[in-house]
């Protein structure tokens, strides 16, 4: 009987060892999981982030910095994007020569109230053209416009 008592005793201490390997496991997989790569900022994927980073934050005229001219100019003054109720995700790129195409998600929530969370997403794309060493934004999604305000001439 001595003999299966400490087998007895020692089943609890298999158990938590077992336990204690798995939780481990899980904590090293998230870890090593986690850390989301940074694109390049001078790729197509670093310059729409750079765009997405300065719309969503308010800062129009440096997303504006990273159109082409011609879009600068055809984008409507003033448009305000909510950041508090976008979320926008890189899908895909595929660039072919002075072009590129980054197709992001974007889902917008709207609550009206706190049982109604609409939620509506969809996939759009930016395209981007090589200028010399540096990519510009040629179109991109109109929910994501941030154009630069127009400044008051002073008399």
């Amino acid at each position: 009987m001595g003999h299966r008592t400490a087998v007895k005793n020692r089943t609890p201490l298999i158990i938590l060892g077992i336990t204690v390997l798995l939780v481990l496991t899980a904590l090293v997989l998230v870890l090593v999981r986690g850390a989301v790569a940074t694109p390049d900022p001078r790729s197509p994927e670093g310059v729409v982030q750079s765009y997405l980073t300065a719309a969503l934050a308010g800062d129009q005229k440096q997303a504006t910095a990273l159109l082409t001219p011609q879009t600068s100019k055809d984008c409507p003054v003033g448009n305000v994007i909510n950041p508090e109720s976008m979320r926008v995700v890189l899908v895909s790129s595929i660039t072919a020569g002075n072009t590129a195409t980054v197709e992001v998600s974007i889902t917008n929530t709207s609550a009206s109230s706190p049982l109604d969370l609409g939620n509506s997403g969809y996939t759009d794309t930016f395209t981007l053209v090589k200028q010399q060493d540096s990519w510009s934004i040629k179109t991109l999604p109109w929910s994501l416009l941030a154009c630069e305000t127009e400044t008051e001439v002073q008399p």
